[in-house]
């Protein structure tokens, strides 16, 4: 198999001709892979569509429809004898493609891959491509108005394009419907047969046995001349080899693999992948095609029914896993942007947040090879949505063959990943009808899609991991009924509820919940101006897209913190209270195992500089809540629940050990001092993954002498720190607190550290530096307690230790 990419000497232009678009009308030079907007701005055409509110100033781009032409000449070492064939990997969208002035094709899909057979049609030299991008918002609406206005969130036209849904505006993310080539074009020739699709599912373990099963489909001309040789192996050694002589363009062999490496979630064992070869040879035993995939041994289940109890839980390898995951959107408006390295930092933190599945969002796409490869890699699980977000969806004969297509291509492609868990059908879709339109949601447009089109698909193209509907789900009437399949909590912020009340829900399974706050201070300063940098300023409020999203923001702090205005003060505070939200929400699920068996934050990104849920920013700089999240995604922690007259410390184990021996340490706080007026030790030792109480203290020990403040630390045998929690009766802006002192002191070993040290309790202390990040933040440090804290610095970047600056809750509520 032969393959030339064609990404040089692309130009492109605007193919409205009007006196406002003069400059645009001539051919420019692009980059493909790339956009509409990013190529403009590459030019200096346009200013950076994040900056403030430039995303009003270039909306006429999305209106506009262009044209993108390259040349090229047929590859010296093409056959003249063998058909030639052009491959867009993926064109965003509504594409017309003409090859040396004569239409090949008419495109409408940007999750699909499209391959033309171009033999008769291409010449040897001086071959001119020409891609025609008609406006996604005039296809849109022209079909809309064709076929009639459907219940839809955000943008109504948007349903009726098979176009990442976010690209429309989000209640996260700007409107930046983009044009362009955001995949590799290339040119392919092949043999006379070759590997059209290769699938590894396994069927089965045992305790030393495993049997898998790989499906190999042939196109082209398959006869008795073909033979198949399929191999495993795991860190260069041959496991399994198996020769197939009987050849068709279907063939299924199964494999029995003794003493199996099983491939488990993060934080429950190792992510052994085997290298899946398959050698397509002809009868003189020279190799016709080939293709390696990594492949993974495990086993995956949904859970909904237990001791006829509903239930919602995943099973690998037989074994119950609790959920901490964390949703993900698109990570920039403008897909091409994207690079492996921004991926592979992303899914890093993922994991060091301790999260075990990503949640892929109905409302972008089906993403690159790198994430899932980077999931299989890391051991991160993940949900995938199909690409259908929040509204109701056509059900005529063309777009249903077009989204039959996209499936069975996208799971094709993604099947043989061990990180895939479960395919669900969309996002809200079910729910917000039955909100908002009818009870009966076997009405909704696009019903049948969810519930016939792509269970049906996967019976065939992947039946052996799970399915399901939509998200929220269930079996009752309600879709995001507590009492079965999973739920969204968005009574808690979008509903003006706050996040104290979180102890009322009884969900199966949370697998969208969420607080807001402000990006990082630095991702602020390249797209504000320093005077508008403050918390009331216009264009900060404008990235915050959902409605009355900032009201929710003071609201909320109002509630719980002390107020300010002051920039610094204001980013601290707001990023505190969502540490807090999420750390309040997760602790009472965690506590609510086994009925809860899983909670999946709203959400882990950003696709530009916002005011959002977000736990990183779009920099990838993590927010203070990020710390909180790792905190309590910890395989094992405390959580502190008032009972009666009694506060009980539970010790809640989600480790892959299940003895654990520890010391549980408690101080009772005397709140104005900042002194220690109780201390208790207690030596503990747990034989099970449950919660179990390890302590309780009467609710009069925090009453005495005043309002007091508990803090609960757990270490281990090694005498280090493993979790750390506290409790108050108060909120915190009603607290008062001493002033902290703190020492900083820098070592230098084979990283850089910094070791901070205050002279009383000390509560939720972060660093800020414009240039460097820290592996810490949001902390309680005890009183002559030091901790140590890794510096992570950009290697360009000047670290100057007295631009650090440290912020603590103690600042802001001494006397």
């Amino acid at each position: 198999m032969k393959k030339i990419v064609l990404n040089k000497n692309w130009k492109f232009k605007v193919s409205d001709v009007s006196r406002e678009l003069g400059k645009f009308t001539k051919w420019m030079s692009c980059s493909v892979p790339g956009t509409v907007h990013t190529d403009l701005l590459e030019l200096g055409l346009i200013e950076d569509p994040f900056f403030e509110d430039n995303e009003l100033k270039l909306q006429w781009i999305s209106n506009c429809d262009w044209i993108y032409k390259t040349s090229f000449d047929l590859p010296d070492e093409f056959k003249s004898d063998s058909p030639v064939i052009i491959v867009f990997e993926g064109l965003d969208t509504i594409a017309e493609v003409w090859l040396n002035k004569e239409q090949i094709g008419n495109f409408n899909n940007m999750f699909r891959r499209y391959e033309l057979d171009i033999t008769s049609k291409i010449k040897d030299k001086n071959n001119e491509l020409e891609i025609k991008f008609t406006s996604p918002i005039k296809y849109a609406k022209s079909l809309e108005e064709k076929h009639g206005k459907l219940y839809v969130e955000v943008n109504t036209e948007r349903v009726y394009i098979r176009k990442a849904q976010y690209s429309f505006g989000w209640d996260w993310g700007p409107s930046f419907p983009t044009m362009g080539i955001y995949k590799p074009i290339y040119l392919l020739q092949k043999d006379k047969a070759s590997i059209k699709n290769l699938k590894f599912s396994t069927l089965s373990i045992s305790e030393n046995k495993a049997v898998v099963e790989v499906d190999v489909d042939l196109e082209g001309i398959v006869n008795s001349d073909c033979i198949l040789e399929i191999s495993l192996s795991l860190k260069r050694q041959l496991i399994e080899e198996i020769t197939v002589k009987d050849v068709f363009n279907t063939n299924k062999v199964r494999v029995e693999i003794d003493n199996p490496a099983l491939w488990w979630p993060s934080c429950q064992g190792d992510q052994p992948l085997y290298i899946l070869s398959v050698i397509l040879k002809n009868k003189n035993k020279k190799i016709i095609d080939l293709d390696k995939r990594k492949v993974g041994i495990r086993t995956i289940e949904l859970i909904l029914e237990e001791n006829g109890e509903n239930t919602f839980k995943m099973l690998v390898n037989k074994k119950e896993i609790f959920i901490k995951g964390v949703n993900w959107i698109p990570t920039d408006s403008f897909l091409p942007r994207v690079s492996d390295e921004r991926y592979r930092k992303f899914f890093f933190l993922a994991k060091k947040a301790n999260c075990n599945m990503i949640r892929i969002w109905g409302g972008g796409v089906y993403e690159r090879d790198i994430l899932y490869e980077l999931c299989d890699e890391l051991g991160l699980m993940i949900w995938q949505d199909f690409m259908f977000a929040c509204g109701s969806y056509p059900e005529h004969e063309e777009f249903i063959e077009n989204v039959k297509i996209e499936i069975i291509q996208n799971v094709e492609r993604l099947q043989h990943h061990p990180s895939l868990a479960l395919w669900c059908g969309n996002n809200e879709c079910e729910w917000l009808w039955y909100q908002n339109r009818d009870k009966d949601i076997t009405k909704l447009p696009g019903h049948k899609i969810y519930h016939n089109l792509i269970p049906n698909l996967l019976k065939e193209a992947d039946p052996m991991r799970p399915y399901w509907p939509s998200s929220p789900f269930g079996l009752n009437e309600d879709p995001n009924d507590q009492s079965s399949g999973n739920t969204h909590q968005w009574n808690i912020w979008s509903n003006w509820i706050d996040y104290t009340e979180v102890i009322k829900d009884n969900s199966l399974f949370v697998s969208e919940f969420g607080f807001q706050a402000p990006a990082n201070k630095s991702t602020w300063t390249a797209v504000l101006s320093k005077d508008n940098r403050s918390c009331d300023n216009p264009m900060f409020e404008f990235h915050n897209k959902q409605i009355e999203g900032q009201k929710r923001i003071f609201q909320f702090l109002s509630d719980h913190l002390p107020m300010t205005c002051e920039w610094n003060d204001f980013i601290y505070l707001a990023q505190l209270n969502q540490g807090l939200a999420l750390k309040s929400c997760i602790e009472h699920w965690r506590a609510n195992w086994p009925r809860t068996n899983g909670t999946i934050i709203w959400q882990l990104n950003d696709c530009w500089p916002a005011i959002s849920w977000s736990i990183i920013d779009s920099d990838l700089a993590p927010k203070l809540s990020y710390f909180f999240v790792k905190d309590v995604y910890s395989d094992q922690i405390i959580t502190i629940i008032k009972e009666n007259s009694t506060i009980n410390i539970n010790f809640n184990n989600h480790s892959k050990t299940k003895t654990i021996c520890g010391l549980l340490k408690l101080h009772i706080i005397e709140q104005q001092s900042g002194k220690v007026i109780k201390e208790y030790d207690k030596q503990f030792s747990i034989q099970n993954c449950r919660n179990n109480i390890i302590y309780k203290v009467p609710i009069q020990e925090l009453r005495n002498s005043g309002d007091n403040i508990l803090i609960a630390s757990v270490y281990n045998e090694n005498d280090k720190l493993l979790h750390r929690n506290f409790y108050l009766e108060q909120e915190w802006k009603n607290v008062n607190l001493p002033e902290a002192k703190l020492e900083i002191e820098f070592t230098e070993e084979s990283d850089t550290y910094v070791s901070i040290k205050s002279n009383t309790p000390t509560f939720f202390v972060d660093l800020s530096h414009p240039h460097i990040k820290f592996d810490a933040r949001g902390f309680i440090l005890l009183p002559g307690e030091t901790k140590k804290i890794k510096i992570i610095q950009n290697c360009n970047a000047q670290f100057e230790p007295d631009n650090i600056k440290v912020y603590s809750l103690n600042k802001y509520l001494s006397s």
